[in-house]
């Protein structure tokens, strides 16, 4: 739980924040006018402070996704190392799926030993250019420590992205953030791809954190095996690039990622549907004509993208007809009803459908995002 309070018109209104929701408590009139000038708004910024201890006070800045009456639903949150207003002029991330992505650990023992001291100075490994709501930006994959800040080091840290920021707002650092997170959301096939924390830096010392949903500190992955002979240059660029199109809740032009679940939702009746949703949204990205033809169905599609992709039924004795029919029936049984969840969890054939739909719909990913046949061919699919 975090305690303190907001500015608002020369005054102090006292909070709590838990689960990034801030409630605001104080029996003077100032939490009336605040109610009646936030009340059901959207998408705005409030200045405050934080308190350690109850006793030392750092400044904060809030980014409130709506309100309610006391109550703040907070997109993301600054905490100051100070009780003062510092400028930041860049983040960095730790994440332990995209430590994973950046093959922190075979990168670690490379460049051990060749001789190189990572207890001197970060060193980078790879600087990747991509660009967000028409910025220019570069992410910086960094191993190692710097030794200039002592015991102000964080030791816990594996692999680090840093990431220079433009307008050094919250939102910038919110948007990138997303971009970030999607695209660990991409490369592991999982919804979950929590990071670990988030550092504010200006001239590459820390001045403070950043917090949001997308936090948690108990953060691991276990997926640096799939990631041994992963080419990073030859992918990650036009995937982030990609994936940065659309920084925001509306995708018009970046791949899908709603249809990815967790271990509770990866067999289920709705997630089915949204694998149909976010295949049908790639056909017409790839083929618009033949998607917008009202004599071209789902089956015709996913015949024509399996046709596309035939490595996908090397190992199986059905042909791209006979699976586009069966995956079409599903569709047509759940969207009359007649498959119930605890039914459709344990049919073995529908779960087969779906793992071929998650293969078939990240070769479409890849396709819309321009790689080669021969590429996507190379490409890990998770």
């Amino acid at each position: 739980m975090v305690k303190g309070f907001i500015f608002f018109k020369g005054g102090k209104i006292p909070f709590v924040i838990e689960n990034y929701h801030m409630e605001l408590f104080t029996d003077e009139p100032i939490l009336s006018d605040f109610c009646n000038e936030y009340n059901h708004k959207d998408n705005y910024i409030l200045h405050g402070q934080c308190f350690d201890n109850g006793i030392h006070s750092r400044n904060a800045t809030f980014l409130v996704e709506h309100s309610t009456g006391g109550t703040c639903y907070l997109r993301c949150y600054i905490v100051n190392m100070f009780d003062r207003d510092e400028e930041y002029d860049a983040m960095g991330v730790q994440s332990p799926f995209l430590d994973d992505v950046f093959r922190y650990r075979y990168n670690y023992i490379e460049m051990v030993r060749q001789g190189i001291n990572f207890s001197v100075e970060p060193k980078e490994v790879y600087n990747i250019p991509f660009t967000m709501q028409s910025r220019p930006y570069a992410l910086s994959f960094l191993i190692g420590y710097n030794n200039r800040l002592g015991l102000l080091e964080d030791y816990d840290k594996k692999g680090e992205i840093k990431i220079q920021l433009h307008t050094q707002s919250i939102q910038e650092c919110s948007d990138i953030l997303v971009v970030l997170y999607r695209l660990a959301m991409f490369m592991t096939s999982r919804t979950e791809a929590p990071f670990k924390r988030i550092t504010l830096y200006r001239n590459g010392i820390k001045i403070g954190w950043f917090y949001c949903p997308m936090i948690s500190e108990d953060s691991v992955s276990g997926y640096d095996g799939l990631f041994c002979e992963f080419d990073v240059m030859k992918y990650i660029p036009r995937i982030i690039n990609n994936i940065a199109l659309d920084s925001g809740n509306k995708i018009t032009k970046s791949v899908p990622l709603g249809h990815l679940g967790n271990y509770d939702s990866m067999f289920s009746p709705l997630r089915f549907v949204e694998q149909i949703v976010a295949f049908e949204y790639l056909f017409d990205k790839l083929e618009h004509q033949k998607a917008q033809s009202k004599g071209f169905f789902l089956k015709d599609e996913l015949t024509y993208a399996f046709n596309w992709f035939s490595a996908l039924l090397t190992n199986s004795n059905m042909t791209a007809d006979i699976v586009s029919e069966r995956i079409k029936e599903i569709r047509r049984t759940i969207a009359h009803g007649y498959a119930y969840y605890y039914d459709f969890k344990n049919d073995t054939k529908a779960r087969y459908y779906m793992m071929l739909l998650d293969k078939l719909i990240k070769n479409m990913s890849l396709k819309h995002m321009g790689f080669s046949d021969e590429e996507i061919r190379e490409y890990i699919v998770l």
